[in-house]
Formats: structure tokens, sequence, C-alpha cells
């Protein structure tokens, strides 16, 4: 480092910067790494995406429950699988109406809606073993207490299964105390 006269610090005249060898170099290594993230990145995002809608739906049926006996009402679950290119859904609604409305577990007339999630398209609503309601659907519902609707199934448990080509979980459901568990299947 030289000072010149007027005090101005000089490098001297050593070139700067990068050749373009040096550049095409890092652009090539770049390249090879994307080529490898990118693919295994598509494969941890669906992985993810199963796994939030399983976590949410574990969620909603904890909310359903929780209303339920908030409101001293019943609220229900149910579960609309894929048709052709429409992606399934599931409603969380009162089912609170007037009479044998009651505890159907379909929502009819003026039953407020509490949530409506539609599944990402590449998440597939597998099977439920909940009993169908009225309009075909596997359903199910808590009562003013927490419970499980009686009738929604049978067996121990009611299980919601949802998949994609990374997996499948599944939401259960204990017919005796509305216990909730979520797993992974193998």
């Amino acid at each position: 480092m030289i000072m010149t006269k007027d005090g101005v610090f000089s490098i001297g005249n050593e070139p700067g910067g990068f050749t373009a060898v040096e550049v095409l170099i890092v652009i090539a290594i770049l390249l090879a790494l994307a080529a490898v993230a990118i693919p295994n990145f598509s494969g941890w995002a669906s992985k993810q995406r199963l796994k939030s809608v399983a976590r949410d739906m574990f969620t909603h049926f904890q909310y359903a429950r929780l209303e339920a006996v908030k409101r001293s009402s019943n609220v229900a679950l149910q579960f609309n699988p894929d048709v052709g290119n429409s992606p399934g859904s599931y409603i969380v609604f009162m089912d609170n109406g007037p009479g044998p409305d009651n505890g159907n577990r379909l929502q009819d007339g003026s039953e407020e809606t509490l949530k409506y999630v539609v599944l990402p398209t590449d998440v597939n609503l597998v099977s439920t073993t909940f009993a169908a309601n009225a309009a075909g659907f596997g359903a199910c519902g808590f009562n003013a207490r927490g419970f499980p609707i009686d009738s929604s199934f049978t067996g121990e448990f009611g299980v919601v299964r949802v998949s994609n080509n990374e997996g499948i979980y599944e939401v259960r459901l204990r017919k005796t105390s509305g216990g909730l568990e979520l797993d992974r299947l193998p």
C-alpha cells in the first residue's frame, strides 16, 4: 500500500475481479447443486403438505369437541370424498336443528358452518369408517358433553384417512371417550 502525495492510499497495479473461467465454474457448481436439490424439495413439500392436512384435521376434531361443550349443543364433522377433479373436503358445523334434525350429522337448513376445509389437490380423503349420514357422506359428531354421538360409527374407533404419493395419515376417534389419535401409517 502506497500513499500518494495528495493523501490517497493506493493498492497498486494488481488486477481485480474474477476471470470468466472462475465465474463459469461457480455457475456449473450451482447448477449441479440445484439439479440434486429441486427434486428432493418437491418430495419434501408433498410430505409436509400431507402432514399439515392431517394435523389440521386432528385440530378440527378437537375444535368440534370443544365447541360442542362450550355451546352445549351437538357439533358434527362431515367428510366429502374426492369426486372427479374436485378435491375432497370436510365441514364442521353445528348439528342442532329442530326435532329429528338435531344430532343427525347432516347440515340441515340454518345450522351454522364453523369450518369448511377443501383439501389440496395432491392430498386425497381416502376413506372413513364413520357411518354415512342421510346424504351418504361419512360423518361423526360430538354431543354437549364432548362425547361422540353414539350412532356415528361402529367399533372401538372411527377413522378418517388422508393420503398422497408420500404416505397415509389417519385420525382416530375413540367411541367410548372421544379421545383422538393421529398416526402415520407405514
